[in-house]
């Protein structure tokens, strides 16, 4: 057999072994294929996924590595090693190995705005705010009609403690590109939020519902950050009118309601949103666990158990 016919066996079998989760076997093959011709990305790349497929995520790691030093020595930089290492290591939560691979990458492709994107988001995941601001704010000068550029880094300096810088850089991204205020105030209304300035994220909701004032979901995420205030009657109205807005999501919204006031120990209140979320639509179990979950928390033991039953009997 010629050495072309050799290797396409070789193919076909590990590819048969792939699609019956033979991965061992195919992880053999590939070895073989990738030392017999290792001039050939696509082997590397097959016996990556085998790896990955396979549970071995290390070895994975270590093929798409490599990949990606010979991705960066070609004319056309392709990037699915690239693309690959920076999804395993946002799933692994490893932020340090994240960073380095973007400024790897980075440093080769400095004109791409893609890669210099995913370099700020890695520096903000990372915890070093001042860099990812420094990215996304050369972003912003590379592409000043990029109203998502502009948003990035409101996050970023966000992050950085920045706020008033954050709120120009949002105002900025409205300017830009008006039809998405909402929208965009909206984002930064949880960015805030998540952050911990809850006084800020209201003032951004608030601002939200100001271009889009018949949109449920606004008012929801309003909702919350007054329950994280304390303020339970303001939240109460503003989810009343989102489900006033939107009746055929009304059980959704209330359910929404009642975990978001469970989370923050407002029991006593969650079994009676609950309840409403149960007259809305009686037939969704998830709606009886939550409500027994709350009785559970106040001491209702017995009523808790009730609840049970029903989320039970209509699953």
């Amino acid at each position: 057999m010629s050495e072309e016919g050799k290797k396409e066996s070789f193919l076909r079998l590990a590819d048969d072994f792939i699609k019956e989760k033979r991965y061992g076997d195919a992880i053999v093959l590939y070895r073989k294929l990738v030392d017999m011709y290792p001039g050939e990305n696509s082997l590397l790349l097959s016996l990556a996924w085998a790896y990955h497929d396979n549970g071995m995520l290390d070895d994975a790691i270590d093929c798409f590595e490599r990949l990606l030093s010979l991705e960066l020595q070609e004319e056309v930089f392709t990037g699915f090693a690239y693309d690959e290492l920076v999804r395993i290591y946002k799933e692994k939560s490893d932020y340090g190995r994240l960073v380095s691979i973007c400024e790897k990458v980075a440093a080769a492709q400095p004109d791409d705005i893609g890669i210099l994107g995913e370099l700020g988001d890695a520096y903000l995941r990372a915890g070093r705010c001042n860099e990812s601001v420094g990215v996304f704010e050369k972003m912003a000068v590379m592409e000043p009609d990029a109203s998502a550029v502009f948003c990035s880094l409101g996050n970023a300096l966000i992050a950085s403690g920045n706020l008033d810088a954050a709120e120009e850089a949002y105002r900025k991204a409205v300017e830009i590109d008006p039809s998405e205020a909402a929208s965009y105030f909206s984002r930064m209304a949880y960015v805030y939020f998540d952050a911990g300035h809850v006084e800020r994220a209201e003032m951004a909701f608030r601002k939200c519902l100001e271009f889009r004032d018949d949109e449920s979901i606004y008012y929801c995420g309003l909702g919350d950050v007054l329950i994280s205030q304390g303020r339970l009657v303001e939240a109460e109205r503003a989810y009343e009118r989102a489900t006033k807005l939107n009746q055929s999501s009304a059980g959704v919204y209330y359910n929404r309601l009642g975990n978001t006031l469970a989370r923050a120990n407002y029991h006593l209140q969650a079994i009676e949103t609950f309840k409403k979320a149960i007259a809305a639509d009686p037939r969704n179990p998830f709606y009886y666990v939550h409500l027994a979950e709350s009785y559970a928390a106040v001491g209702l033991s017995g009523m808790a158990e009730k609840m049970y039953h029903h989320a039970e009997a209509l699953k």
